[in-house]
């Protein structure tokens, strides 16, 4: 057996990439040589964007790169390349056009280790001399997870070009339940999983698997910019936040917080929420499951309210619950002067609480949390009502004291509240 003084270097193994530093700290500590990574996500969602901008990284760098498509037309692939690398009037730089590959020939997996020794790894060959391959993607043309065989030539594939120092990244779909497509070994030989989501114009980044370093089981909220390119997102900063309600009696407000996690490699999703109803605990992350544009599934959760004096959990804090939970998955902070009330029914409309509910509240925001609660988010059912109530009878009226944003519905509240997550109409 050989000692580690024995065993050959093929050079650095570590590559930086310096115009991705999001990527390099999200795969701590970088990009492996040798290396095989899996990148993962819903169509549409940036993975053939990531995978051009880090083979222009690595082109710039005079490394040789090849990106294999099994779904795309070159045609496709140049106007992407054009449009991340390239300026407006201008011709892709020197770097790109003479290291930057595309390839559509594969026609089956079965011939991806033929096509590596012959094209990539034989001296004189066109690719030879290629330090990273992208395949995009390895489902590309409808691949069953039981194609036994294909699979096994993926893997060989990826075998060897590890052998010889190469860089392989896999992109690879998810199922309707956000699991990663292909049979469970997939996952096992690779040496890093990158898992892209959706939600809404960001996209959550995760790393559930990765034998170079830490996994990042939070995520890393990312957004595209003008080029289409993902960049780490500027305005997300909570990771998990206190998000007020009140309980309808008392003095003091209710509180939810939550943390949203993607479950550790070849763990189950977990619902950790002690002291809530499980019923209604179970049916707010349905109902958040249903909004159009964010993937919630398969997630880990953990949720915490605090309600004063021992209360029972009441309705009309399941608007506090929902964006706690929302908070902590976007990273995006709720302000810590604003209240939500209301209970969320199935269709995701926001209910307006009972009228001796809005009495108390108005009590509460005028009498021992006034100058602390200066907005409140409610039904728009009952949110004119409430802003003319006079608590003692006469003078200000409640809609003067405070500041009230009535809603619809749940979509209504999120572009109230974070409008950068929105095209604009």
């Amino acid at each position: 057996m050989p000692r580690i003084q024995d065993i050959a270097s093929k050079g650095p193994d570590l590559i930086e990439i310096p115009s991705i530093p999001w990527l390099a700290r999200a795969i701590n500590p970088g990009l492996i040589r040798g290396g095989v990574y899996l990148l993962a996500g819903e169509p549409g969602i940036g993975k053939t964007t990531l995978a051009i901008q880090l083979l222009g990284e690595l082109a710039h760098q005079n490394r040789k790169v090849l990106y294999l498509t099994t779904e795309q037309g070159l045609g496709d692939l140049k106007r992407a390349v054009n449009r991340i690398h390239g300026r407006p009037g201008l011709p892709l730089s020197p770097a790109i056009l003479n290291n930057f590959f595309l390839d559509d020939t594969v026609e089956d997996l079965d011939s991806l280790p033929r096509f590596l020794a012959r094209r990539v790894l034989t001296a004189g060959e066109e690719y030879y001399g290629v330090e990273t391959i992208v395949l995009d993607s390895v489902q590309g043309r409808g691949l069953s997870a039981s194609a036994t065989r294909k699979y096994r030539a993926l893997y060989e594939f990826a075998e060897n070009a590890k052998a010889q120092g190469l860089i392989t990244v896999l992109i690879g779909h998810v199922t309707k339940k956000g699991q990663i497509a292909g049979p469970k070994d997939l996952e096992h030989n690779v040496d890093c999983i990158m898992y892209v989501r959706r939600a809404f114009r960001l996209r959550p980044f995760f790393v559930p698997k990765n034998r170079f370093g830490p996994a990042l089981l939070d995520p890393l909220v990312l957004m595209m910019d003008d080029r289409g390119r993902l960049m780490e997102s500027p305005h997300t900063s909570a990771r998990s936040s206190a998000v007020y309600g009140y309980a309808g009696v008392g003095d003091e407000l209710a509180e939810g917080q939550a943390s949203v996690s993607l479950p550790r490699y070849g763990a189950r999703p977990e619902l950790n929420a002690p002291f809530l109803p499980g019923k209604k605990v179970r049916q707010l992350l349905s109902v958040l499951s249903s909004l159009k544009e964010v993937d919630l599934t398969d997630l880990s959760y953990e949720i915490n309210c605090y309600v004063p004096r021992q209360q029972r959990y009441r309705e009309e804090l399941d608007l506090p619950i929902a964006l706690a939970l929302l908070s902590s998955y976007l990273h995006k902070p709720v302000p810590p002067d604003t209240l939500f009330v209301g209970e969320l029914d199935l269709t995701r409309r926001v209910r307006p609480p009972e009228p001796a509910y809005l009495a108390a509240l108005a009590q509460l925001v005028s009498g021992p949390q006034r100058g602390r609660v200066k907005r409140v988010y409610m039904s728009r059912e009952c949110a004119e009502r409430f802003g003319a109530m006079k608590p003692d009878g006469q003078g200000t009226p409640i809609g003067q004291q405070i500041e009230i944003t009535p809603v619809e519905d749940l979509e209504d509240l999120l572009r109230a509240l974070w409008p950068d997550l929105f095209p604009s109409r």
